[in-house]
């Protein structure tokens, strides 16, 4: 009432219009902050606008892009707040950057293996061979083939994750 939207009296409740408006503008905001925050859009901005199953799948797709990004490829953006903050001061006689580390073979290997594993058992499984025996042997070979990488990369996780490379070892244990 007092920016002159409503006349007194009336209630925001009853203006249709306005409280759509207001609601979309405000999951737009939302967008944009979680954008630049997480990398992908707020969740549970269609249960701002109106539920619906397609918002509920995009939620899970953006919970899934969220984990790989903040686990995966995040690291950065820590470094560049720690930068901005002050928390880091960059040393000028240090020979090298700390911001590059050497990745190791595994790094991009290992991923790879997995994924062509997986989806040559996924192939077996769609396209049967001539007997169950030889698409099981293949299943087998394949499936083996991917969780023995899976484990590999569990096992050295801690080398996978995009952690910010400005923090002293000792802060992040």
């Amino acid at each position: 009432q007092r920016l002159g939207v409503l006349h007194v009296g009336q209630r925001i409740e009853e203006q249709a219009d306005f409280e759509k408006i207001y609601k979309n503008a405000w999951a737009d905001n939302a967008n944009a902050c979680a954008k630049q925050y997480a990398g992908t859009g707020a969740l549970k901005t269609d249960f701002t606008r109106q539920r619906t199953q397609w918002g509920l799948i995009m939620d899970g797709w953006n919970s899934l892009i969220r984990y790989y990004k903040n686990n995966f490829s995040d690291g950065f953006r820590q470094d560049a707040i720690d930068l901005f903050l002050g928390n880091y001061s960059v040393d000028e006689i240090e020979p090298a950057s700390p911001l590059h580390v050497k990745k190791d073979w595994k790094f991009l290997a290992l991923p790879i293996i997995m994924v062509v594993a997986f989806s040559m058992c996924i192939i077996c499984l769609l396209m049967a061979g001539d007997t169950w025996t030889e698409t099981l042997a293949y299943v087998l070979f394949w499936g083996s083939a991917s969780f023995g990488t899976f484990a590999i990369i569990l096992y050295n996780g801690k080398d996978f994750v995009d952690a910010p490379k400005l923090v002293q070892k000792e802060k992040m244990d």
